[in-house]
């Protein structure tokens, strides 16, 4: 037992074998190697980077350089544009000031000349407007001539027709009392009885041409038939004395006769006054025609009177020819070729003074315009004052 113990005792203290002292010792060296190898690394990684680090200050140190120089060239050679600029843009600022000085100075003259052409055009109506109300009131002062001064209804209707399509066309809202009125003046003429004056000038015509043929009394002679109480025959003789005496008494009876009339006896009329009747009445009915053209109520009815009195006095009423002229004569007599006329005046009045406010509200903003003038300069020169700080 104790020879088997010792050997184990000897085991321990004995070295080990050969073959395991070589690993061993490659372990050790190995494990201090390391650090060195990691230190070696990292010295020339300083190193790397300290040459690096010098070569990249070295190179930015002559870009700098480099690009001082270049900025001192390139202000070297931009001084002079630059000086040259500033001129430039001193004399571009005087101009601006110069030109805005004008224009304002423009502006002031066309406001002004604008005040002027506006206060033309409302005097001497030189617009389209004005031209178009001058026209109406031209057709109204027509309307109004031709109706009361030549009676004639027919163009003065279409007087104020015309004038009220031109007011329609002008389109303009403060008119309307104008179109009122002129519809009213329209409606009051309508109104009116229209006169047949060529009826009335042919009918008097013909009544001039039948003037020859009518009979004038007291032309014609006839005489008294005899009674039996005359008795005799002028032829006859007498053969006493009584007879004698009746046969004077016949013949004297023959010679003065007493008639008893209801009117008065006129005288018979030679040729040459039958004549003279017959143009007197033929110058009474040119008078009622002349009348008749005129207008002239008073005249046309005084002459056809004259007429129908001669026609009673001096022709033979018991003609026919007589009784349908005389008839005739007081039929036109009755006719009333001049009635009562309509004023008209109304619309034009009305027009006068709707233009006349229309001029007096076209010329009353022609003084407060000259305030936002002043205001202008004003603004005008603040913006020079301060364009001009700003350049300094």
């Amino acid at each position: 037992m104790s020879d088997q113990n010792i050997p184990a005792v000897a085991d321990e203290t004995t070295p080990p074998p050969p073959s395991d002292v070589p690993q061993a010792s490659n372990n050790t060296l190995r494990s201090s190697a390391l650090p060195l190898i990691i230190a070696l690394l990292a010295l020339g990684l300083t190193i790397g980077l300290a040459v690096t680090a010098y070569f990249t200050w070295h190179q930015v140190q002559q870009l700098a350089g480099e690009q001082v120089g270049i900025e001192s060239g390139v202000s070297e050679r931009i001084q002079p544009m630059r000086t040259s600029l500033d001129a430039v843009n001193r004399a571009l600022e005087q101009e601006k000031q110069r030109l805005e000085a004008r224009i304002a100075q423009l502006g002031e003259d066309q406001q002004s000349v604008g005040r002027r052409l506006n206060v033309l055009a409302a005097l001497m109506g030189r617009s389209e407007r004005g031209w178009t109300l001058a026209e109406v009131e031209y057709l109204l002062r027509i309307a109004n001539q031709r109706l009361q001064l030549q009676r004639d209804l027919n163009t003065a209707r279409q007087a104020l027709e015309a004038a009220d399509g031109r007011l329609r066309e002008l389109a303009d809202p403060h008119y309307l009392n104008v179109r009122e009125q002129i519809a009213q003046d329209l409606d009051a003429i309508g109104a009116v009885p229209v006169v047949d004056i060529e009826g009335l000038s042919a009918k008097l015509s013909a009544a001039l041409q039948n003037i020859d043929g009518l009979p004038v009394a007291g032309t014609h002679y006839e005489p008294v038939a005899h009674t039996e109480a005359a008795g005799l025959d002028a032829e006859t003789t007498a053969k006493s004395i009584d007879e004698l005496t009746a046969l004077v008494w016949s013949s004297l009876s023959e010679l003065f006769r007493l008639r008893e009339h209801d009117k008065p006896v006129g005288p018979m009329l030679p040729p040459d006054r039958e004549y003279f009747l017959r143009e007197n009445l033929r110058l009474q009915l040119a008078a009622a025609s002349l009348a008749l053209l005129r207008n002239d109520e008073a005249q046309y009815s005084a002459a056809l009177q004259t007429a129908v009195q001669w026609l009673g006095s001096y022709f033979d009423n018991a003609g026919t020819g007589v009784q349908k002229l005389t008839a005739e004569l007081e039929q036109l007599a009755q006719v009333n070729i001049s009635p009562a006329l309509p004023d008209v005046s109304a619309s034009l009045r009305l027009l006068r003074q709707q233009i006349q406010l229309s001029e007096q509200q076209a010329l009353l903003p022609v003084v407060p315009e000259k305030a936002p003038v002043e205001e202008q300069k004003t603004d005008t020169r603040v913006d020079k004052s301060q364009a001009a700080g700003q350049a300094q």
